[in-house]
């Protein structure tokens, strides 16, 4: 076939959409459109990256914009399948004759394994009833066969019985419509069986290696065009369990999962193909032996280390040609990525050593792909780039406690959380020994604590043992103090990490102190001190529980007039109403409101409407305008209006209220 000679930036493959052929017009640019149908009937495209081997005929007309493995590829029109150019006509528009599925692969360019199959006199077997499949190497894949492969493909040379070429052909006919996610087709060999995989990438794979070119129609048959010899050596009887322990290569890994009866578990699994991504015993020992001995008699590590390396679908690399994930028999997904050198998994390079079985193939590996759950809470935080918190851990001297001992769960500031305090005050927490330790400790507390395990208002002590951590249920979200968290249980094997928004500080001083100190609030100081005595004074201690208070300033109170002032302060009643309307039992941090929503959230008198604009929180009509005051008694939001309560709402009880106010 005779190519055209214009050369375009490459698109990607006829999907069912609408309009031109099965593709949506809009996602095409229009000079791609109209360069297309230039090409007159019946030509499709040849997708190609410069520079490489890499060849793909599609079949198809009209492209997508991509790139193969970050290089961007180029395309050329062709005739498509069975049709050719004919002299003053546009596109192709002559129609080639049929002819068996020996002359088609000759056709197609695979003379060289054409030349073997009439050597060996195989295709006397194809002038029998019915139609075969016939899977033809390329020339360039026939001269590029490993010298000990070409020995065996020589050795039965002129011998109708040779194992190799036999293993190319099926019975029947098999076209790529009939292609599924994962299957498995008879040979001529003894019945020995291909595995033919489907990608959502649009590749075709047989034996993991790539299908070029598909689907070429002939007279007793069907041809596929592949890029590689298969090899029948490559492929056991025996399933991917079996090789694992057969194969000496694998020891460690072998042992491992007879200790956690690993094998059953696969073979539950039933009739699905899996890759096994097996380290190698080198691999294992580049992890140092306490390590490795520590995660091994740990049951849930050991357990978590090997689902780690199963895959729940068939892994062929030549599959790869982007940025892509596949999920692991423990349900978390691995990150594959391509380049010009090929494939990695999790940053571990994918070697071109793999071994086909019978529900599935085994990779080996050069490095061990560690779970979180085999990870140690520091080797947890390194592989999260939180590396203010492991400068801290560095400078505090605790590196042996969060990498040995246990259990503990960290409440570890991001980045950006660090960052976003004042220079002084991380520069302070760097200075010394002491000081860093005392802000990790802070952040940390004893025993393994999931977020679906905490409760609204629960209080844990943290390591230092003096400072409690407040915890915090909101909808959508956990809080802790100042903080909610942005990344939630990060399971390791000694531990769990939540990673927050804050830098969290202790909050070592109450309501009361804090105003007293910050100034600007003597009259909601002096309305508070009257309704909290006397016999029916507004208690703020029962239930133990903190409380969010709405303070307004004193200008917010001079707003309202020196004689509503006066008179309020006077009746004591109204008074305890306009205190309890700024008081919420429970304890909301500025980020537990999110914008372009409305929270009421239960006064101790009425309700209040909170919502988020843009970067301002609103509580009724008022600006909230210096957030997370953290105290002993709960957080306190400074507001610019007094929050005058509602005499036509039913009001909530003023007595018994839940708080930590004693020392207010």
């Amino acid at each position: 076939m005779k190519a055209y000679s214009l050369l375009i930036v490459v698109l990607v493959c006829c999907a069912s959409w609408s309009t031109v052929d099965g593709v949506n017009k809009s996602k095409l640019p229009a000079w791609h459109i109209r360069f297309a149908r230039q090409q007159g009937p019946n030509a499709c495209v040849v997708e190609e990256v410069p520079g490489t081997k890499w060849k793909i005929w599609t079949e198809c007309k009209y492209y997508l914009p991509r790139k193969i493995c970050g290089q961007k590829t180029i395309l050329r029109f062709e005739c498509c399948e069975g049709f050719h150019r004919v002299p003053g006509q546009d596109g192709c528009a002559g129609v080639k004759p049929l002819k068996n599925i020996l002359e088609t692969a000759r056709e197609l360019g695979a003379t060289d394994f054409v030349r073997y199959v009439e050597e060996s006199g195989l295709q006397k077997e194809w002038a029998r009833d019915g139609a075969f499949t016939l899977f033809a190497p390329t020339n360039e894949a026939f001269a590029n066969i490993p010298r000990e492969l070409r020995a065996r493909v020589d050795s039965f040379r002129g011998n109708i019985e040779n194992p190799i070429l036999r293993y190319h052909i099926s019975d029947r006919k098999i076209t790529s419509d009939t292609f599924q996610a994962d299957l498995t087709i008879p040979t001529l060999y003894n019945g020995n069986r291909l595995r033919i995989n489907k990608y959502s990438s649009g590749m075709l794979t047989v034996n993991c290696r790539t299908i070029v070119r598909k689907d070429q129609e002939a007279t007793n048959g069907v041809v596929h065009v592949i890029d590689s010899l298969l090899d029948p050596g490559a492929v056991m009887s025996r399933d991917v369990s079996e090789i694992v322990t057969s194969d000496g290569r694998f020891s460690v890994l072998a042992k491992a999962m007879e200790e956690s009866a690993f094998f059953n578990k696969l073979r539950s699994a039933g009739n699905a193909a899996i890759t096994i991504l097996a380290p190698s015993d080198e691999a294992f020992q580049k992890i140092p032996a306490s390590r490795l001995d520590a995660i091994l008699k740990d049951k849930e590590a050991r357990l978590a280390l090997l689902q780690n390396h199963v895959l729940v679908h068939p892994l062929c690399a030549p599959a790869i040609i982007d940025d892509h994930s596949m999920r692991t028999f423990a349900g978390n997904r691995l990150r594959l990525e391509c380049d010009s050198q090929g494939v990695s998994v999790e940053g571990s390079r994918l070697r071109n050593d793999f071994v086909l079985g019978s529900n599935g193939l085994v990779h080996m590996l050069d490095d061990v792909l560690l779970p979180n759950r085999a990870k140690n809470l520091l080797e947890l935080a390194e592989s999260e780039r939180l590396t203010t918190f492991m400068e801290l851990v560095k400078i505090g001297g605790v590196e042996e406690a969060f990498s040995k001992f246990g259990a503990y769960t960290i409440f570890i500031p991001s980045e950006a959380a660090f960052y976003s305090l004042p220079e002084a005050v991380l520069q302070d927490m760097r200075s010394s020994q002491e000081k860093a330790q005392a802000a990790i400790l802070y952040h940390a507390t004893q025993g393994r604590l999931l977020t679906n395990k905490i409760k609204d208002s629960e209080i844990v002590m943290s390591l230092d043992e003096e400072n409690p951590l407040r915890l915090s249920v909101y909808r959508k979200a956990i809080g802790v103090e100042c903080a909610v968290v942005e990344k939630a249980d990060m399971e390791g094997q000694n531990g769990v990490i939540h990673i927050i928004n804050r830098v969290m500080i202790p909050a070592n001083i109450s309501a009361g102190d804090l105003l007293r100190r910050e100034g600007n609030f003597k009259t909601f100081l002096q309305a508070m001190e009257l309704v909290m005595t006397g016999s029916d004074a507004l208690d703020l201690s029962a239930g133990g529980i903190s409380s969010t208070f709405f303070v307004p300033t004193d200008a917010a109170f001079e707003e309202l007039g020196a004689t509503v002032i006066e008179e309020a302060l006077k009746n004591r009643s109204f008074l305890k109403k306009i205190v309890a309307n700024h008081v919420v039992p429970g304890l909301f941090n500025s980020d537990s409101f999110k914008p372009n929503l409305i929270y009421k959230l239960p006064s101790l008198f009425g309700t209040l409407d909170v919502r988020r604009i843009e970067t301002t929180l609103k509580v009724r009509e008022a600006s909230v305008i210096k957030t997370d005051l953290m105290n002993t008694n709960g957080v306190i939001h400074v507001i610019d209006k007094v929050l005058m309560p509602d005499m036509d709402e039913p009001a909530e009880p003023l007595v018994n209220i839940r708080g930590d106010g004693a020392n207010f």
